[in-house]
């Protein structure tokens, strides 16, 4: 076990290893930051590799496969092509329901326990907006810093094939993608995510849909309350991602910085890959406009749908980089979504970037 201390609090996390024997690659227990007054703390729900992985993998390059050639053989075209968005899946439509009957509101108040987390953007080795409430594609080369610090997220859970979408941010360890909580764990009743993979610049209209290969995490973290009770508020996770060619993913791709407590009205870009009609989940998509609040949460006027889970909120987006201030969580409609809703990035966000920053 690996301890430290942020706040006064003394965190431990397990040293994660790979053990390829295992048709079944995943945590025992849990790592849990100690928890707050209320109960909730940051939790790492592991990383599995399962049997099907295991095999394709072997299939392709023989019985010493990595864990991440496995996930790679695994996500295959077509299984790309046929996953699902995750907001189609019954984790997320039972966690949207108890949150319908509830009232769908949310009475609490931002927390303001620590500073706030000001992290500038990183260009990485490759290199260094208008106000639309209606999805666009801005056609961006592959290489260019937004598309290639964006990405495509796909994993299984509850028996299912399903996308989400994430982000590079820069953190002390360099190797950090943000995106929603339900993206790496399916809430109460649910599980935790397996075969979860990045593909940052991920475009269908390449013939190879995946020009900077595909990355795998091997830490995935996430508040308790969202594992425990769907707690949109707390709708948000990190995954660490794992070196690729002995290169961390910041360092190669560069990463969008990090703000906290910004204020419920600010400018916001939002960034996603949207599956449902009339998209296809090929493109990474954009929309803009001033957020609001809703409780205490924010929310954008925005036509990105399903599949979008996950994408990020920037601030201050000057064409090629931004400041993270919220991810897609929920949406008002299956079919035709006109509002996005996010965590408001306050201690939440600034606990959980400082615990996983220097992963």
């Amino acid at each position: 076990m690996r301890a430290r201390t942020i706040g006064g609090r003394r965190l431990t996390y397990p040293i994660l290893a790979l053990a390829l024997a295992l048709p079944l690659l995943t945590v025992g227990q849990p790592a849990q930051a100690a928890p707050h007054a209320d109960g909730d703390s940051i939790r790492q729900v592991g990383t599995a590799v399962s049997a099907e992985a295991w095999a394709a993998g072997r299939q392709r390059y023989g019985a010493r496969v990595t864990a991440d050639a496995a996930i790679e053989a695994y996500w295959t075209p077509e299984r790309m092509r046929n996953a699902k968005p995750v907001e189609e899946s019954p984790s997320y439509k039972a966690a949207a329901r108890r949150f319908a009957e509830s009232g769908g509101t949310s009475s609490a108040a931002p927390t303001s326990r620590s500073k706030p987390v000001d992290v500038p953007p990183v260009a990485g080795l490759m290199g260094t907006p208008g106000m639309s409430t209606q999805a666009i594609n801005p056609n961006l080369g592959f290489n260019h810093p937004t598309a290639r610090s964006n990405g495509k997220v796909f994993f299984n859970m509850d028996g299912g094939s399903w996308v989400c979408s994430g982000a590079v941010i820069n953190s002390v360890g360099f190797n950090t993608v943000w995106t929603a909580g339900h993206c790496i764990h399916g809430g109460p009743g649910s599980s935790l995510a397996t075969n979860w993979s990045f593909v940052p610049g991920y475009d269908d209209d390449l013939a190879n849909p995946r020009p900077h290969g595909t990355w795998t995490a091997r830490e995935l973290w996430t508040w308790s309350s969202w594992i425990d009770s769907s707690n949109w508020e707390a709708d948000m996770a990190v995954a660490i991602m794992n070196t690729r060619n002995g290169v961390r993913i910041v360092n190669q791709f560069g990463g969008h910085g990090f703000r906290t407590h910004q204020g419920f009205t600010v400018g916001i870009n939002n960034f996603g890959y949207p599956s449902g009609a009339p998209f296809d989940g090929g493109n990474l998509l954009r929309c803009s406009g001033n957020s609001t609040q809703s409780g205490a949460r924010i929310r954008i006027n925005c036509d990105l749908t399903a599949g979008a889970s996950g994408g990020p909120w920037l601030i201050n987006w000057d064409g090629n980089w931004g400041y993270l201030n919220g991810v897609n969580s929920t949406l008002n409609s299956y079919t035709a979504p006109t509002l996005w809703w996010s965590p408001y990035f306050d201690d939440t966000a600034s606990e959980l970037y400082n615990f996983t920053a220097t992963h």
